[in-house]
């Protein structure tokens, strides 16, 4: 697909932070043009005068013929709005736009009445700023367009691609998971607070200690469990941290709020 036009429907938190990702990216093939649909006139030139010539904002029934000139579609809608405005620019669907879904809960399935070639993506907020994590799943007849779509996604930072029967869990893990570690990030600095460490200077400790543990993980290639105990020297202070937290059922304190919130993902596919 070459000198194609990239049509972004739904164009708030997550929508902008895709266009910025792609934007400041260089991918083959690139979009010869982009389009970002918006519900209202003020959205559409706040956007307009963010972004100036390099797109074209629209609003109202001008999102039918944005979404007709697509050749790709990026669904940026809210999952409970979503279904209505679908319907409102069905008109413009042509069945055969690739349709790039970040809604959590809708399955292939579900989108398949707008488009025969769905890629279902899940992301999270990190990827405003080029450290996002995103996990890909194609419908069969989208899957010629595999590479397109996922140098297109992995400009948000990386993305994998997985069955769509992991996309609940990927929801939990990658969509959630940003606020799980900072909730670990807080209290990391409130314990620290706690020990007379002024507030900013310990949550910008607790912020990259938590950065550099995940770069070590990602470039050694070790369990997470080899590179803990490299840090518990016997009768330490790190291992005396560990226990109090293994006594308080920290671990498994957050593995089982990740299944709790692939179990909630799950249900909002059936709303």
């Amino acid at each position: 697909m070459d000198n194609y036009t990239l049509t972004i429907l739904g164009c708030g938190t997550m929508g902008t932070a895709m266009l910025l990702s792609i934007m400041k990216a260089t991918f083959q093939p690139y979009p010869a043009k982009f389009i970002c649909c918006t519900g209202d006139k003020e959205s559409a030139e706040a956007l307009q005068k963010r972004f100036g010539d390099k797109i074209e904002a629209s609003y109202g029934e001008s999102n039918i013929s944005a979404v007709k000139r697509a050749d790709v579609i990026i669904l940026g809608l809210k999952p409970y709005i979503c279904e209505s405005v679908l319907e409102y620019v069905k008109s413009g669907l042509n069945g055969h736009q690739v349709i790039i879904s970040l809604l959590a809960g809708w399955s292939i399935e579900r989108l398949s009445k707008y488009s025969s070639c769905i890629a279902r993506v899940m992301t999270n907020t990190p990827a405003k700023f080029g450290h996002g994590m995103a996990i890909v799943s194609f419908s069969k007849e989208a899957q010629k367009y595999e590479d397109l779509v996922m140098n297109m996604i992995g400009t948000v930072g990386k993305a994998l691609k997985l069955p769509e029967k992991h996309m609940d869990a990927a929801t939990s893990l990658v969509g959630s998971g940003p606020a799980f570690c900072l909730l670990m990030l807080q209290a990391m600095a409130e314990g620290a607070v706690q020990m007379g460490i002024p507030y900013d200077i310990a949550k910008d400790c607790a912020a990259k200690v938590m950065e550099g543990t995940a770069k070590m993980v990602m470039e050694t290639g070790e369990h997470p469990e080899a590179l803990k105990a490299e840090v518990c020297t016997p009768g330490g202070t790190t291992i005396a941290g560990l226990l109090v937290m293994e006594d308080r059922g920290v671990r498994g304190g957050i593995s089982r709020g990740v299944e709790k919130a692939a179990e909630v993902a799950a249900l909002l596919g059936k709303k």
